[in-house]
């Protein structure tokens, strides 16, 4: 069976460190995959995205996957993007301008705050064809995206998964 890099799991929350040239200290990022829909081979996701550094920002937004695409709408790094084709081949490139990506090893091994992660895909993208900089990111089979190392003309920064675990239950409002 193939792995799946970018599950999409209901009430899972994954829980990132991010640095980044455009402000100082470190954000704590959650990424709460709220629910999933499933039609036919299409799966999209309601995900709440709670960045916080001084203050806390709070957006909402949509992952789609199908039998081709993972697509984000939003994200920590960059805006949306196409995350990666489907299925997973080592060597297949796209452009999604002016940025060029290509899946350049499933191989990978990975030591970060989160543990130990072994056959991780690496994507190596060279942002404005690579007169820009590169960046790169790393996603865990069964787990999802792990890790990214942005270096651009305009910023600089990384994100690193710190945890995984459950989306936390809503309180209910007590009725007086």
């Amino acid at each position: 069976m193939a792995k799946d890099y970018f599950p999409l799991k209901e009430k899972t929350r994954y829980e990132y460190s991010y640095k980044s040239s455009e402000f100082d200290g470190e954000a704590i990022v959650f990424i709460d995959i709220l629910k999933v829909n499933k039609k036919g081979d299409k799966q999209v996701a309601n995900v709440r995205m709670t960045f916080t550094l001084r203050d806390t920002n709070v957006n909402e937004y949509k992952i789609k996957k199908d039998k081709k695409w993972v697509i984000t709408e939003d994200g920590i790094v960059i805006g949306g993007r196409k995350e990666f084709p489907l299925p997973v081949k080592e060597g297949i490139k796209w452009d999604e301008y002016p940025d060029a990506n290509e899946i350049v090893s499933i191989t990978d091994k990975l030591s970060i705050k989160a543990g130990k992660f072994t056959d991780c895909m690496k994507v190596l993208t060279r942002i404005a064809g690579g007169d820009a900089g590169t960046a790169v990111r790393y996603y865990a089979p069964g787990v999802g995206y792990i890790f990214e190392d942005y270096s651009a003309e305009d910023k600089t920064c990384k994100v690193e998964l710190l945890s995984i675990g459950n989306v936390p239950e809503e309180k209910k409002k007590e009725k007086k």
